[in-house]
């Protein structure tokens, strides 16, 4: 139990047991397969969604912007942007965004949909736009997919779902 909801401790996001490097390559590739990419950037957040996002701009050749939790602020470059997630409430600053950018979001997890909505309003925030959210795994039964609809109109794509039995706290994996 993480905060509020069960999670799941696992190779990707925690490093338990040490990520391989084939795991990252095989979940970027997820992403990729995801369809076309109209982005001419990629945001993430610093914690378990960077080495993702790191790949998968090498791969895409895509620059890479990220959102900090420590706060450090560079004047009129840094957007400071409030969140609220399952773990974790405080502060996202989001450096390396522009005005007119077409980003696309890639994080490792989607549950409740707090780190994405503070990414998406700090992006809109700078007059840029998000044109794609790809998730590695979509936590589901959490709500995350439904706020990012209804709270930002945006849909995400989700390489696989998971959902977590409290009972057993067995995972079940689902396309």
């Amino acid at each position: 139990r993480s905060g509020q909801h069960l999670t799941t401790v696992n190779e990707l996001t925690d490093q338990i047991p040490a990520t391989r490097p084939e795991v990252i390559v095989a979940a970027v590739e997820c992403l990729v397969s995801l369809g076309p990419i109209k982005a001419t950037k990629v945001l993430s957040e610093e914690d378990k969604g960077a080495i993702i996002a790191g790949v998968f701009s090498i791969h895409t050749d895509l620059p890479l912007a990220m959102a900090r939790i420590y706060s450090y602020v560079i004047p009129g470059t840094t957007v400071v942007s409030p969140v609220s997630m399952e773990y974790f409430t405080g502060h996202l600053l989001v450096n390396g965004i522009s005005p007119g950018d077409r980003v696309i979001v890639i994080d490792d997890t989607l549950s409740t949909g707090g780190t994405i909505v503070s990414l998406v309003k700090a992006v809109r925030s700078i007059r840029a736009d998000v044109v794609d959210i790809r998730i590695v795994v979509e936590k589901l039964g959490f709500g995350g997919r439904d706020r990012l609809r209804n709270e930002l109109g945006l849909d995400v794509k989700a390489a696989i779902g998971v959902v977590i039995d409290p009972d057993t706290n067995r995972v079940v994996v689902r396309r």
